[in-house]
């Protein structure tokens, strides 16, 4: 992954190319650990911009009083 800054959706796409090369193509060993290494490292990245995405959005709720107030996101997931 090159120095400069990438954003979510150019590293999504960089995974789903390395994705769609190991499970198509015939690589060598030596350049699958490397696909396989830098898919990670974009994996991670990924997870680390949803994660802060998810902690930044908030909802905006309203009590009975009509006061509205902020509230963390929670997913669906999450609620139960």
């Amino acid at each position: 992954m090159a120095k400069k800054k990438m954003t979510f959706e150019q590293a999504l796409e960089k995974l789903e190319e390395i994705v769609q090369t190991l499970e198509t193509e015939e690589v060598s060993l030596e350049k699958s650990i490397g696909l396989y290494k830098e898919g990670m490292t974009l994996a991670a990245f990924c997870k680390e911009k949803l994660t802060t995405a998810e902690s930044e959005v908030l909802l905006l709720q309203q009590d009975m009083e009509g006061k509205i107030e902020q509230s963390p996101f929670l997913p669906e997931e999450m609620e139960e």
